[in-house]
């Protein structure tokens, strides 16, 4: 009688065999995820339901795209482009990184990124006046009946 061997199967099916079950079970876990929790939208403690998002989101996507052009060439005016803020992080990192310590300087760092982010938020929202300004009477009531319908789905959500 021939003597029987056991061989192992070749390397490469192994780790294909060990990839495919772990992405089968990545897939599975989103699912699960998606379906225990109701999906991104349904997740109430989201901080996308703040009230210049309701308000944003509720623009048509021209108005959206006019609105984001509109604040960037504000940023710009200011003599800020849209990656200022990553300047300004870096250097809060070698005031971090730097000995001795400075918590002043740490604290004043800080304060400063809390204006600039400020004074982004007031541009944003007369950016956001002056879209909703330009808008006809009849667009203007479209865009609060989006905002109404809004509302209530927030509301259905904040009550489950």
């Amino acid at each position: 009688m021939a003597e029987r061997r056991d061989q192992k199967p070749p390397r490469w099916m192994r780790v294909t065999l060990f990839v495919s079950v772990a992405l089968n079970l990545l897939v599975i876990a989103a699912a699960a995820g998606f379906f225990i929790t109701g999906g991104p939208e349904k997740r109430v403690d989201r901080t996308r339901a703040d009230f210049g998002t309701v308000f944003v989101r509720a623009l048509s996507d021209e108005d959206r795209r006019a609105l984001r052009r509109d604040f960037e060439t504000g940023l710009q005016r200011q003599g800020r482009d849209r990656g200022a803020f990553l300047v300004d992080l870096e250097a809060t990192l070698d005031i971090l990184r730097a000995t001795p310590f400075s918590p002043d300087a740490f604290l004043e760092a800080m304060a400063e990124q809390s204006r600039a982010r400020a004074d982004r938020e007031d541009m944003g929202r007369m950016v956001l006046v002056q879209r909703i300004a330009d808008m006809t009477d009849a667009e203007r009531a479209a865009y609060a009946d989006r905002i109404e319908e809004r509302i209530a789905d927030l509301a259905k959500r904040l009550r489950r």
